[in-house]
């Protein structure tokens, strides 16, 4: 989506941290952008900054819930007609520092991390391919879902499923004429160390996480974070350009081999078998054509 002026982009925790940056970069670039926020008071303080600006329109939304999902794009497109851009940004982080993760635990963090872009993408994807303009989808994973740590394993699990789907779209939207990126973000300053305000009370009573772990996240974002805008401006190139990876973080480099390495090891030897041969070509031929087409060497 080489010509971003005039588009309309829909972003979920677009009130705060990265989803306030990206609004910023797009209505700069002269896009009319909606932000959806579960919080009111985050959603008026994004208003105030804006002024009257008429191209940015705010929604008050809890992405786990499907039918208001629905309404906020019934109501997007009241406002500015259609949509071209959705960015499934919102998302809650929690370590467990009290003992182990309970059900509770995977209930919340599940519904909101894959739960929510899963919800994006089923309201919003079809309203893109019918009106025929194409778009473009973002999806808001983590380096954690490439790199594992201690004391993650709710989190870490909620990001690699962001990852696997946004994989699987960036080759499905295809030939719809939707590109789709991944954004990979290390630490931003963002408010993800207030994730345990919006937790459900029935999935807080019982429950692995501590404010002991909230605390060290927001620790951790406010002094060493990166600027969200910057984020948000790394978002709005690869929309124009049709980038599938966003990577926020340097210093990873030497991890990342390491990690393709093993898995590379990790396989057999030999041609595979002989009898998937046709099946297998025609899978790699259609990635290699994507990668092709998004200026990727296959």
């Amino acid at each position: 989506m080489e010509q971003v002026e005039g588009k309309v982009a829909f972003i979920t925790g677009g009130a705060s941290g990265i989803g306030f940056g990206m609004a910023k970069a797009f209505v700069k670039a002269g896009m009319k952008v909606v932000i959806a926020d579960i919080r009111q008071d985050q959603l008026d303080q994004a208003m105030a900054h804006f002024g009257s600006n008429p191209n940015i329109h705010a929604i008050c939304l809890d992405v786990t819930d499907r039918e208001a999902m629905k309404r906020a794009a019934d109501e997007v497109e009241r406002v500015f007609s259609k949509v071209h851009v959705v960015c499934n940004n919102a998302g809650v982080i929690a370590i467990e520092t009290g003992g182990d993760p309970t059900y509770e635990d995977f209930d919340w963090l599940m519904a909101v991390n894959p739960g929510g872009v899963i919800n994006g993408v089923q309201t919003f994807v079809p309203r893109i391919k019918k009106h025929g303009e194409g778009g473009h989808v973002v999806n808001t994973a983590s380096m954690n879902a490439f790199f594992v740590g201690p004391g993650a394993t709710v989190y870490v699990t909620s990001k690699f499923a962001v990852r696997g789907l946004t994989e699987a779209l960036r080759y499905s939207l295809f030939e719809h004429n939707i590109g789709v990126t991944m954004l990979c973000p290390g630490v931003v300053k963002t408010g993800l160390g207030e994730s345990y305000k919006t937790r459900p009370p029935e999935l807080a009573k019982n429950s692995g996480f501590t404010q002991e772990g909230w605390d060290g996240v927001r620790a951790v974002t406010q002094t060493a974070g990166q600027d969200p805008v910057e984020v948000g401006e790394m978002v709005l190139k690869a929309i124009k350009n049709n980038e599938f990876y966003v990577f926020t973080a340097g210093g990873f480099r030497d991890e990342m081999r390491e990690l393709c390495e093993e898995i590379v090891q990790a396989l057999p030897e030999g041609e595979g078998d002989p009898r998937l041969a046709d099946f297998e070509k025609g899978r790699r031929d259609f990635i290699a054509r994507v990668k092709a087409h998004t200026g990727v060497a296959g």
